[in-house]
């Protein structure tokens, strides 16, 4: 099942509830505009290639994979307490 970081980004933020006054964001965090609401979005990207070669040359290689990591923190004082919600997308494989 597939979801849009926007929709689940709007779902979180419609379950934080009334909030508290907060005082700040944490480091690396950033205040929405009109909001108590701190978003963070980090990521990364990899790369590898791989060069292979033999005697024979019909049995030289080479090889390349690709991947990458976008991750959405969103962290709110509400009433009942600090609400984060965390949504990472991307396909690293290590």
């Amino acid at each position: 099942m597939k979801h849009s970081p926007a929709i689940l980004a709007l779902f979180g933020f419609a379950l934080a509830g009334q909030a508290q006054a907060a005082s700040s964001c944490p480091p690396g965090f950033a205040m929405l505009q009109a909001s108590d609401t701190c978003v963070r979005i980090s990521g990364r990207v990899r790369a590898d290639a791989l060069a292979g070669t033999t005697r024979l040359r019909a049995a030289d290689s080479f090889q390349t994979r690709a991947g990458g990591r976008v991750q959405l923190d969103i962290r709110k004082q509400t009433e009942y307490g600090p609400f984060r919600a965390v949504i990472a997308v991307g396909n690293l494989d290590r």
